[in-house]
């Protein structure tokens, strides 16, 4: 009976342990790192704007995720501030790809700079900014990195992949800037930590 009791309490003890330093994983110098579920409460609402960071295809991805979560949102890879009007949130998702942009007939110059106007604008008017970083299909990029750092340190969320091209960075922006964050396994992980900016 005493074995029996002995290894019932010795495996909850290791079940507390992982649960809590998954719970807690870079939670080291305050930074509010998430890893399950995402955030305890909601800190962005809708309507959104879903745009693009580098003219990636990953921007569709999370365009049919808030469409399957119903968040009212507006797909736009290639917004301009001036189209903000009413929205309350933005959804950076980054990612640069050489074959976007030229599709898009756009410089990687003038990206940045229409960024920089979205972010911006969102400063001004108090819009709550996420940023999503999948980078599971794409090898170490420095532009994909620099956008990374100009939308990620403006962020009030970041969301990524672990064990992706992006992993170190977002946990960079989070320790320096204080952002919460959670990285997930997958992308149909996604869903979970996305929506808990919402509900």
């Amino acid at each position: 009976m005493k074995p029996k009791i002995f290894r019932a309490v010795l495996l909850a003890a290791l079940i507390s342990m992982i649960f809590f330093t998954d719970m807690s994983m870079g939670s080291r110098n305050g930074t509010k790192i998430f890893t399950l579920p995402g955030l305890p409460r909601p800190i962005a609402s809708a309507p959104i704007v879903i745009t693009s960071a580098g003219q990636s295809t990953d921007t569709y991805i999370i365009r049919d995720i808030s469409n399957q979560l119903m968040i009212r949102s507006f797909f736009m890879p290639q917004a301009e501030a001036a189209e903000l009007e009413d929205i309350k949130s933005i959804v950076f998702v980054v990612g640069y790809s050489s074959l976007g942009m030229k599709l898009q007939n756009m410089s990687y110059e003038e990206e940045n700079a229409r960024i920089g106007k979205l972010l911006k604008e969102a400063e001004e008017n108090g819009l709550t900014v996420l940023t999503v970083a999948l980078g599971e299909d794409h090898s170490y990029d420095r532009k994909t990195e620099e956008l990374l750092r100009l939308v990620g340190g403006s962020s009030d969320y970041l969301i990524g992949l672990r064990e992706s091209n992006n992993e170190s960075t977002l946990i960079e922006l989070a320790k320096e800037r204080d952002i919460p964050m959670t990285l997930v396994g997958g992308i149909r992980e996604i869903s979970g930590p996305f929506a808990s900016a919402f509900r």
